[in-house]
């Protein structure tokens, strides 16, 4: 199938195509049964076979952590981007017989960007501004200059008075200084409030994605992603149990927003990808040696 036919499939679909506020994708069904090459009624009696004996594409579809209610509600409210990718992976490479070399091609031409970005581009969609950051309100100076400054201010008054402080006055510089020595000792003692986790833990925990032991989008290669296209997110190991041993693990910094920010975009440009093992061939992420990354 060459770019021009391509070109005119997607033309064709453009209206049945939807972004919202936060870049989130969805076609209708119609739309994605020609994306794939094959007719709707096939995907509808996929998504119905949930509830009763699930078909190979719902069940691919329910281990990405879609349920069957979810497969129900597409009939009539559309299709999410990431459901798509499933689904046009399904038809390219998983549905025997029934494959399409449609499927196939534009699964090669969402390879690279990936279907959401795919939609926001053909929707014109851009990223909200954001409002101007109001100034920070004046930071209280820390303990320890607040502690210097109140020194300097009882020297230079026992100075000018000739060390002959008002009696109240000196228990008042005594109560001041101890108190900003019991903040100083607190702030010591404070637990520390860091968070190490790995990253399908956090796709788990965080974000509530079911990450399989196999299939195209499985845990292993989720590590792997982060690893070979976000490095700036941390190379920290620690040692931690993996199928019943002590491995070591790389764990990331899930106490810092910038680093959940990449986590949270990672996660979701891997599982819309619709084949992550060859973009990560082509990256080179298989010519150095496997790291423990879940």
């Amino acid at each position: 199938m060459s770019q021009i036919e391509i070109a005119q499939i997607i033309d064709q679909i453009k209206q049945e195509i939807t972004v919202d506020a936060l870049g989130r994708g969805k076609a209708s069904m119609k739309a994605t049964a020609r994306l794939a090459g094959v007719s709707d009624k096939a995907i509808g009696k996929a998504l119905e076979s949930a509830n009763l004996e699930p078909s190979k594409l719902a069940l691919m579809l329910m281990e990405q952590g879609f349920d069957a209610a979810n497969l129900k509600e597409w009939k009539t409210n559309g299709i999410p981007d990431i459901a798509i990718a499933i689904i046009l992976d399904y038809y390219a490479y998983e549905a025997g017989r029934y494959c399409t070399k449609q499927a196939k091609a534009i699964c090669r031409t969402f390879k690279t960007i990936g279907v959401r970005a795919w939609m926001q581009d053909i929707i014109g969609w851009t990223k909200p501004t954001t409002q101007p950051q109001q100034p920070p309100a004046p930071a209280i100076p820390p303990v320890e200059q607040r502690l210097h400054t109140l020194v300097l201010a009882m020297k230079t008054l026992a100075e000018l008075t000739g060390g002959r402080l008002n009696p109240y006055m000196e228990q008042q510089f005594k109560d001041y200084a101890g108190n900003l020595l019991a903040e100083h000792n607190r702030k010591m003692l404070a637990p520390s409030e860091e968070r190490w986790l790995g990253v399908v833990n956090f796709a788990e925990s965080e974000l509530g994605r079911k990450v399989p032991l196999s299939g195209s989008h499985y845990r292993g290669h989720l590590g792997t992603w982060v690893r070979t296209f976000y490095p700036q997110l941390g190379d920290h190991q620690e040692d931690r149990l993996v199928n019943g041993t002590q491995q070591p693990v790389y764990v990331y910094a899930c106490h810092d927003p910038i680093v959940v920010a990449g986590l949270t975009k990672a996660i979701e440009e891997f599982f819309s990808h619709p084949s992550p093992a060859a973009a990560l061939k082509q990256a080179g992420a298989f010519s150095k040696k496997a790291v423990v990354t879940a």
